[in-house]
Formats: structure tokens, C-alpha cells, sequence
């Protein structure tokens, strides 16, 4: 009999406590997760405003379009089918790996701001050092992977939409390098992963807006926007950085 239990499923084992424990993991997972899947869904709706106002800042902006791609042949179905499909995808995806995998890359402690900065640029870096080889190497010399990048390479100049015009799996290994990245300079604060989340998102769809503004905060977005443009018309070419250019200039990928 085990003092203070009205049920015992057996010699020293406890019901009352064994349901208490069961209760407590299950507030606990549906804790995390909803306190996780509350910041995603904020950085999908701040994303889903971001292609918002930039596809229509092109549409509307003309004098600002790098390109005008007045004989564009990839639209209608074809293109909304695989950005909204990819959309889905990507959303299930994340939520999926970060779940999964949250006792890895995740802490309950408090974190101070200096340490959740640091995570953040860090993360960043690393994820945008990463990624330049991945791209350079991986999709655009290894002959399996490049079929697939071409898929994305199939729009020449490239507007917020088409920053979900992808290959299933690019998208996969583009998310699965950001949780590498997390993981290896983690655990961080759900915070900390939303912010580097939305950047990873904001940062995607803004290099592929098409548009370039000379205002003063908005230039080096436009720098970066150009580079991409021109990088997208041909598979032979250069910038294959996504976040920074330092990569490109210090691999004399720059063009």
C-alpha cells in the first residue's frame, strides 16, 4: 500500500499520482505548443503582409521594378498551384520539426537580451555561411540537386510570390538548415527562434520582391533584391548569398 493513495494499481504504484503525472506532461506539451505555434502563426501572418504590400508594390510602383518582365510565360495555375501548395507545406513543416525536435533546440530558462541577441545574429550568420555553400555547391554543381533548384531558376525575375516557387524539397533543406543551425549554437528561448524564424521569412520574400526603393532603410534590401534578380537569369551565375553579401565578396562570387 503506498501511503496517501486511495487507488493502487499494484504493489508501490499509485494511480492518483501516476494520473497526476500524466495530466502535468500533457499541460506541459500543450503549453509549449501553443505558446510556439501562437509565435509561428505571428510570423506567418507578418510574412503574409510583407508579400502583401511588396507584390503589390510592384504591381503599383512601377518606376521601382528591376525588371519589368513584360513577357513573363510562368503564371496562372502553374504558378499559384506550387506557391500555395509550397505554403502549406512549409507552414506543416515547421511546426513539425520544431516540435519534434523542441527538447533540442529549445530552454525554458529566461534568457537575457544580450544572450537572445546573440543567438539571433549568430544564428543568422552561420545559417547564411551555410546556406551560400549549399547553394553555390549543392544546387548549382551536384546534378540531382541542381534539377531541383532549377525548378525555382524557372522564373527569371522574381517577385515576392515566387519566393515559394520551389522544389518540395529545397524547401525541406532550407528549413532544415535553419533548425541545424539553431541546434548547434542552442538552446534558445521560443522568442529568440520566432525572431530568427521571421527573419528567415521576411528576408526570403524580400530579396525575391522584384522591387528596389532609394530610401534611406530600405537600400540595402534593394541592393540585395538586384543581386538576387540577376542571379536568378542565369544557373551560371553568381550572389548566391540569401541574407548578407558578405560571402559572395569574400568568395569572389559577387556580381
Amino acid at each position: 500500500m503506498v501511503p496517501g493513495c486511495r487507488r493502487a494499481l499494484g504493489p508501490g504504484v499509485c494511480a492518483d499520482s501516476l494520473a497526476r503525472g500524466v495530466w502535468e506532461l500533457v499541460a506541459s506539451g500543450l503549453g509549449f505548443a501553443m505558446s510556439l505555434l501562437s509565435l509561428l502563426i505571428l510570423v506567418f501572418v507578418l510574412s503574409g503582409v510583407t508579400m502583401l504590400v511588396t507584390a503589390l508594390a510592384h504591381v503599383f510602383a512601377p518606376r521601382n521594378r528591376i525588371y519589368d518582365d513584360v513577357g513573363r510565360k510562368l503564371r496562372g495555375s502553374k504558378l499559384w498551384t506550387r506557391v500555395f501548395g509550397n505554403m502549406l507545406f512549409s507552414s506543416a513543416l515547421v511546426f513539425a520539426m520544431v516540435y519534434a525536435l523542441h527538447g533540442w533546440l529549445f530552454t525554458k530558462e529566461p534568457t537575457s537580451v544580450l544572450t537572445a541577441t546573440w543567438h539571433v545574429v549568430a544564428i543568422m550568420l552561420l545559417y547564411d555561411f551555410l546556406y551560400y555553400l549549399m547553394h553555390r555547391f549543392a544546387f548549382h554543381e551536384f546534378t540531382a540537386l541542381k534539377r531541383v533548384h532549377a525548378v525555382h531558376h524557372a522564373v527569371r525575375h522574381p517577385t515576392a510570390p515566387d519566393s515559394l516557387y520551389l522544389h518540395p524539397l529545397e524547401t525541406f533543406l532550407g528549413l532544415a538548415l535553419l533548425i541545424v543551425c539553431t541546434w548547434i549554437l542552442g538552446p534558445v528561448g521560443f522568442g529568440t527562434f520566432a525572431i530568427v524564424f521571421g527573419i528567415y521569412s521576411l528576408l526570403n520574400i524580400l530579396v525575391h520582391a522584384g522591387v528596389a526603393f532609394d530610401v534611406l532603410g530600405l537600400r540595402a534590401l534593394g541592393y540585395m533584391a538586384i543581386k538576387h534578380d540577376k542571379h536568378h537569369n542565369s544557373m551560371r551565375g553568381g550572389n548566391f548569398a540569401s541574407i548578407t553579401p558578405i560571402w559572395d565578396r569574400l568568395f569572389g562570387t559577387a556580381e
